[in-house]
């Protein structure tokens, strides 16, 4: 069975720019699969990082609806023993693309359970942005917030 971290969220350039600016910013490299300039592909850390058009519908309290994009992370069944740094590895993603291209979004483990949502806000020095997570009311700290993700995630999802 695989299992995916999910990021979705909003840029105002389109997927080929927003691509190009992941490679730079992260070190992918994002290129379209099997030639489909709408799903592009990356091995990332040994894992399956796809970036496409978010085509999901609201579920319950995650409004997949208000964002374009979905950034996944994926483990394949045979690659289950880097699950361990499945959530770090896209929860850092997200905090990276927050502060290069002020992206804010929700994360959610395998499309069905709401892990944080993120937005920016003035934090300690006057405008000063830093990242909040609307799901637990606190301030993204590392690594005290893996913590907050880890407690959220369902019962046996294979991450903890």
């Amino acid at each position: 069975m695989s299992i995916a971290v999910d990021y979705f969220f909003n840029h105002s350039d389109g997927l080929a720019a927003i691509t190009e600016l992941m490679n730079k910013s992260i070190g992918c490299s994002l290129s379209p699969y099997q030639g489909q300039p709408d799903d592009m592909f990356s091995r990332f850390l040994g894992m399956e990082l796809t970036l496409s058009k978010c085509e999901f519908e609201n579920d319950r309290d995650l409004d997949f609806e208000n964002y374009a994009l979905h950034l996944s992370l994926r483990t394949p069944m045979g690659l289950a023993q880097l699950r361990g740094m499945q959530l770090p590895a896209m929860a850092y993603i997200a905090y990276a693309l927050c502060f290069g291209f002020e992206v804010a979004g929700m994360l959610v483990y395998d499309g069905q359970s709401l892990l944080a949502r993120y937005e920016q806000r003035h934090h300690n020095e006057p405008g000063e942005n830093s990242l909040y997570d609307t799901v637990s009311n606190e301030f993204v700290e590392f690594p005290k917030h893996l913590d907050t993700l880890r407690r959220r995630l369902p019962e046996g999802s294979g991450l903890g």
